[in-house]
């Protein structure tokens, strides 16, 4: 099911510094369960979403996921990259850019984005999605899965890079300031939470606990799960065999505390599961710092299903 590119002729840029963890990802691995994997895909789906929009991409081309900035970028030829996500500052040739727009760039000229200010995770999308590997149709990077190379581990410094229309002629474009989501550091996010079928045998005292408690994130969260420091539950079933894992179960693990499972997940899990959230709440707890102050609010599956409907008409996904 892997399905590599016959890449020809000098890269369209070369990574100068990749930062902390600068991946490959595109709307995830949608057929690989039966195989093991994990879906994979953008952390902040809204943020790389437009940023393919920004370039009339499809929205399941393939962009770069920039963790925590520190990422250098020097291009070759000329073309127009788009921007989004955290708020790194972002300059070109030392110019600033800003973000959540379009870039355009010439060849021998050098995007550089500082470590972000607020946020996690920027997203650098370019014209006809990056040409790379693919595998069961994604070309989600999953580190822990083992697939080669991009497929399975971060970019490097020296790192070649080459995307599917770099011709593409397009104008400037920026998005419109009530559409960019708020970069507030301090605010506290909600979460919704939508019971599953085990919620009833948690004790009243900890469901109460789960939406009157203030959590925390934890510095340990990562693609595969944002963990949350806060009250011990106790409670919820002891005998448990392992079921299916999908985005945004939440999940109380051996440390008796929550955690929300993100895109790089596994198949299945046997701990006890209070239910699962809102899939667009995903992209505001992907950029959240350690330390971010989490509450839960009940949720019912309805308005989840609406808002996802809305989300993949806007964005024509198929």
């Amino acid at each position: 099911m892997l399905s590599p590119t016959d890449r020809a002729g000098p890269p369209h840029a070369v990574v100068d510094r990749p930062g902390p963890y600068c991946t490959v990802q595109d709307l995830g691995r949608r057929s690989g369960r039966r195989a093991g994997l994990a879906p994979g895909g953008a952390m902040d789906q809204r943020a790389y979403l437009w940023a393919n929009r920004l370039l009339d991409n499809d929205p399941g081309d393939a962009a770069l996921e920039v963790t925590l900035g520190g990422f250098v970028l020097r291009f070759n030829v000329e073309t127009m990259v788009a921007l989004t996500g955290a708020d790194c500052r972002t300059t070109l040739d030392g110019v600033e850019t800003g973000a959540w727009r379009t870039i355009r760039t010439r060849p021998g000229q050098v995007l550089r984005l500082s470590y972000s200010a607020t946020g996690m995770r920027a997203y650098l999308a370019c014209p006809g999605g990056l040409d790379t590997d693919r595998a069961f149709n994604s070309a989600s990077s999953v580190a822990r899965d083992g697939l080669p190379g991009l497929l399975g581990r971060p970019l490097l410094e020296g790192e070649p890079l080459r995307w599917l229309a770099p011709d593409r002629t397009l104008p400037n474009r920026q998005l419109p300031a009530h559409l960019i989501p708020p970069a507030s550091p301090d605010a506290a996010l909600e979460v919704p939470l939508i019971p599953g079928y085990e919620w009833p045998e948690f004790s009243d005292a900890d469901r109460d606990r789960v939406f009157a408690a203030e959590w925390t994130v934890d510095p340990t969260s990562d693609r595969t799960a944002i963990r949350l420091t806060g009250p011990a539950l106790t409670s919820g079933p002891r005998i448990l065999d392992s079921t299916p894992l999908v985005d945004g179960t939440i999940q109380v693990t051996g440390d008796n505390r929550p955690l929300v499972f993100m895109r790089d997940r596994p198949t299945i899990g046997g701990y006890p599961k209070l239910g699962g959230t809102d899939p667009i709440a995903l992209d505001a707890l992907a950029q959240a710092r350690p330390g971010t102050p989490v509450r839960f609010v009940p949720a019912e599956p309805e308005a989840a299903r609406l808002a996802m409907a809305r989300r993949e008409s806007f964005f024509e996904i198929r």
